[in-house]
C-alpha cells in the first residue's frame, strides 16, 4: 500500500516542527539556566515553584523583621546601660551627701551634678533609632520626655504604653519596645527628689529617701535589661531557623525550576543531530519540491 505524498509531507512537517520546538526549549533553558521558562513547560511544577517563591519571600520578610527587632532591642539596651550608669553614680553621690560630713558648697556641687544626671537621663529617654524614638510606645515620632528649663521641676512623659510587635516567624511575635514611663520615670523622679533636698542643704533626707528610690529604679532597669537580653537571644535562634528554612525552600525550588546545564547541552546536541538526520531523510523520501520548501 502506497502512502500518499501529501500524508508523507504532513508527517515530515510535523516531525520537523516538533524537533524545532524541542531545540528552542533546550536553547531557552540553557540561556536562562531555568528548566521552566514558561508555565506551559510544566504547569504542576510551575505552580509549586510559585508557592516556593512566595514562601521564600515571606521567610525573608520574617528575617528582616527579626533584624529590625534586634536593632531596636540593641538600641534599647544601650540607652538603658547609660541610665544604669547614671543611677549608680547618683546613688554614690547620695551616699556621700548622707554622711553628714559634706559642707554647704560641696552639697550644692553634688546637687548640680545630680541635675546633670537628670538631664542626661532625659536625653537617654529620648534616644532614637532610624528616626524613631525608642521609648515613646507607638508614638515613635514624638519625643517621649520633656523637661522645662535648665533645672526642671518635673519630667513629662508624652508617649503611650502600647506595644510595638514584630512578626519574626510563623505564629511568633516579639514586643520590641519598652515604654519609657515603665523604665525611666521612677529614676527621674528619684533624681529630682535628691537634687531638691541637696539644693536646700538637706543631705540626710537626700540619702534616706533618695537611696531606696534609686535602688527601686535600678532594680526595674535591670529587670528590663534582662528581658531585653532574653529577647535578643531568642531572636538569634529564630533568625538561624529562618535561614535554614530559606535554604531548604530555595533547594526545593531549584530542583523544580533550575536546569542541569551539562545534561541540557547533551540533550541539545542530540536534538540537533536528530533534526539534521530528519532533514536528510526527508530530502530522500519526499518530492524535491517539498524538500526545497522545507529548506
Amino acid at each position: 500500500m502506497r502512502i500518499a505524498t501529501s500524508v508523507l509531507s504532513d508527517n515530515v512537517r510535523a516531525n520537523l516542527a516538533n524537533n524545532v520546538v524541542a531545540l528552542d526549549r533546550l536553547e531557552r533553558q540553557i540561556s536562562s539556566g531555568k528548566r521552566l521558562t514558561a508555565p506551559s513547560d510544566d504547569p504542576a511544577a510551575a505552580y509549586k515553584v510559585l508557592r516556593y517563591h512566595n514562601d521564600i519571600a515571606l521567610t525573608d520578610q520574617y528575617t528582616r523583621n527579626a533584624d529590625n527587632a534586634s536593632s531596636f532591642l540593641a538600641g534599647t539596651d544601650t540607652a538603658l546601660g547609660g541610665l544604669t550608669d547614671a543611677l549608680q553614680r547618683a546613688r554614690e553621690l547620695a551616699v556621700q551627701a548622707g554622711t553628714g560630713t559634706v559642707n554647704a558648697a560641696d552639697m550644692q556641687a553634688i546637687g548640680q551634678e545630680m541635675n546633670q544626671l537628670l538631664l542626661h537621663a532625659v536625653q537617654l529617654g529620648n534616644s532614637k533609632l532610624g528616626g524613631q524614638y525608642l521609648f515613646a510606645g507607638t508614638q515613635t515620632t514624638t519625643a517621649p520626655f520633656t523637661a522645662a528649663g535648665a533645672t526642671p521641676a518635673a519630667v513629662t512623659y508624652n508617649g503611650d504604653t502600647n506595644p510595638i510587635l514584630q512578626d519574626v516567624a510563623p505564629g511568633v511575635q516579639v514586643q520590641v519596645n519598652t515604654p519609657g514611663s515603665q523604665v525611666f520615670t521612677a529614676g527621674m523622679n528619684a533624681l529630682i527628689q535628691i537634687r531638691d533636698n541637696l539644693t536646700v542643704g538637706n543631705g540626710l533626707a537626700a540619702a534616706q529617701t533618695g537611696i531606696p528610690a534609686l535602688d527601686g529604679a535600678l532594680d526595674g532597669v535591670l529587670q528590663v535589661r534582662g528581658a531585653v537580653g532574653a529577647k535578643v537571644n531568642s531572636l538569634d535562634a529564630v533568625k538561624t531557623q529562618n535561614a535554614d528554612e530559606s535554604i531548604n525552600l530555595q533547594s526545593q525550588r531549584s530542583s523544580l525550576e533550575d536546569v542541569d546545564i551539562a545534561s541540557a547541552i547533551v540533550q541539545l546536541n542530540a536534538s540537533r543531530n536528530t533534526y539534521e538526520a530528519a532533514l536528510g531523510a526527508a530530502a530522500k523520501v519526499i518530492t524535491p519540491s517539498l524538500a526545497e520548501f522545507l529548506h
